[in-house]
């Protein structure tokens, strides 16, 4: 986790901080779609490229997987939700 101090501008804004930036994968002068959060614990801020579904992360990892019927099994067991 990542904390920092910093202020508002009179305008409403704020400065995020390079390490910050960096691993929001924006660098300077770059025009980015910014996703803005507002949780019941505080505002999460991420781009738009870290913003892909937990679907296709999960897809994209290729973990193997076990046959439907194993799953429903399973799941009907209640050892999956």
């Amino acid at each position: 986790m990542f904390s920092h101090t910093t202020t508002v501008d009179q305008s409403g804004r704020i400065t995020l901080p390079q390490p910050v930036l960096a691993a929001l994968g924006v660098r300077a002068s770059r025009k980015i779609k910014i996703i803005i959060e507002l949780t019941e614990s505080g505002v999460v801020i991420k781009s738009e490229h870290l913003a892909t579904p937990i679907t296709d992360r999960i897809a994209a990892m290729e973990l193997p997987v076990a046959d439907w019927e194993q799953m429903e099994q399973e799941i009907q067991a209640g050892r999956l939700e």
